[in-house]
């Protein structure tokens, strides 16, 4: 990002939250952050995205009516609410198609996204997403779990030190403006977050297995604390072991955007090696990128070390590329499609624009991007 549009965006948030300053923010705005560039969709793209969640949302439903007995052996409650913050990450194929990568029940940049769209003028085309609904959709999870006046606790590990604790202090500030309690806490302040309504749990180990989410797994099966997003909305949607549950299914209508997966636990080695260059390797708990091998560079070794039930193989979706002008040369950039939804209600979609395997936030004009309609 050019220092003038990372200057220019602090300075707009500075603007509209008083509190923030110079000092604080830039720091904690990365240089790669935000792309100066946006992404064209049609308005069939963006209706095809909204019925593809839909569709999910109906799986979900299906999961939770006969997915149960999978979801004891975590020893976990089932609670009342769902998940905030959470997204659908799609590619389009060359064909035009959706293709979903994956569901990502921690989801970062919704708040920021809002800010990017405002910042830059821009009208976000998803839905009429705005900060009261982003408050909303606290107060409903709060509801949901029948719990009074809202006090949020957004907690993860060392909260300062994530990339984008920025935004855990923009929801921080919006909450606080609309005289609502909101405090930031690490997972070692239990005091804290016993004493609220509704965690929003930013921590990625998300069946709190851990010995570190051992007192948070108590507290949550003792009905002490609420979490969102909570365990068994990761169970629903985000565990890539559904992948290969919703393509065995005949109940509910497959989304077309759903790509074929194998279970490397129960799957013929042979077949899989002899089609490993049109697969991508990945765990079925892990987030981002974090051991994950493309098909097309495994090697044996490694290829036998991931063939356990604790890893899916899917077919690879390539990422589509825009050419644009920067610093007066031509750039290719991939992009995926970051949609937030909460419950089956698209809300928002952001762009994240890069070159190389994943979606780094490294790339000199790359980072999160607003979309726009095409004419």
């Amino acid at each position: 990002m050019s220092m003038n549009l990372k200057a220019s965006f602090v300075d707009y948030l500075i603007q509209k939250y008083p509190q923030f300053n110079q000092e604080l923010l830039a720091p904690l705005i990365s240089e790669n952050l935000l792309s100066p560039f946006q992404i064209s969709l049609s308005g069939e793209m963006i209706e095809s995205i909204r019925t593809e969640i839909k569709k999910y949302w109906k799986l979900r439903t299906w999961g939770s009516q006969n997915l149960n007995s999978q979801f004891e052996k975590y020893g976990l409650r089932k609670p009342n609410n769902y998940g905030v913050c959470m997204s659908y990450d799609f590619h389009i194929s060359i064909e035009n198609k959706l293709e979903l990568i994956e569901i990502n029940t921690n989801a970062s940049f919704l708040a920021l996204g809002l800010e990017l769209y405002q910042f830059l003028g821009l009208k976000e085309e998803a839905s009429d997403f705005t900060e009261q609904k982003i408050i909303n959709m606290f107060l409903k999870e709060n509801k949901l779990n029948e719990q009074k006046d809202l006090k949020l606790v957004i907690a993860d590990e060392s909260p300062e030190k994530q990339r984008l604790y920025v935004e855990f202090l923009i929801y921080q500030s919006l909450l606080k403006k609309n005289n609502l309690i909101c405090e930031i806490a690490d997972l070692t302040e239990i005091e804290k977050i016993k004493n609220s309504t509704l965690v929003y749990n930013r921590y990625t180990d998300f069946y709190l297995q851990e010995e570190k989410s051992l007192i948070f797994k108590n507290l949550f099966n003792e009905m002490k604390i609420q979490l969102s997003p909570n365990p068994y909305e990761y169970f629903l949607l985000a565990d890539k072991e559904r992948f290969i549950d919703w393509s065995r299914q005949t109940e509910v209508e497959k989304p077309s955007s759903l790509l074929p997966t194998y279970d490397l636990g129960k799957t013929d080695k042979e077949k899989v090696w002899s089609e490993r260059k049109s697969l991508f390797f990945k765990p079925k708990n892990a987030f981002g990128s974090k051991q994950a091998y493309k098909g097309t560079s495994i090697s044996r070794k490694v290829f036998e070390e991931v063939t356990n039930s604790n890893f899916i193989a899917q077919r690879i979706s390539q990422a589509p590329e825009i050419e644009v002008d920067f610093k007066d040369q031509k750039l290719k950039l991939k992009y995926d499609l970051r949609c937030y939804a909460y419950q089956d209600e698209l809300q928002l979609i952001i762009a994240r624009l890069y070159q190389g395997q994943t979606t780094n936030l490294r790339t000199e004009g790359g980072g999160f991007a607003c979309v726009i309609k095409a004419n």
